[in-house]
């Protein structure tokens, strides 16, 4: 699993609850984990059911995809996504 961050201004939580089923829908192999959203950031867990080789780029390149098609979330969206490697007790590889 990578931790996604996507910096955001004036989220709807009840939009952004649509956009994560959308998601998983439009991506049925993506997993999607621990969503947190606050003021200015979404942050949640990501990775692809059954893939091992999953790099960061390969979630990034399919958020990309994806809100790139969405134009009611790129409104909201305010910065870039960072998708980080999660070790197995849920920090990302640096320990942040």
């Amino acid at each position: 699993m990578f931790k996604v961050s996507i910096d955001v201004s004036g989220v709807d939580r009840n939009e952004l609850n649509a956009w994560e089923e959308e998601l998983e829908k439009v991506y049925a192999d993506m997993d999607i984990e621990n969503v947190s959203v606050s003021a200015n950031k979404i942050t949640f867990d990501a990775g692809f059911s059954g893939m091992d080789d999953t790099k960061p780029d390969d979630i990034k390149m399919r958020l990309d995809e994806y809100l790139s098609k969405n134009e009611e979330f790129q409104k909201e969206a305010a910065g870039p996504i960072i998708v980080e490697p999660v070790n197995p007790n849920g920090n990302n590889i640096e320990g942040k």
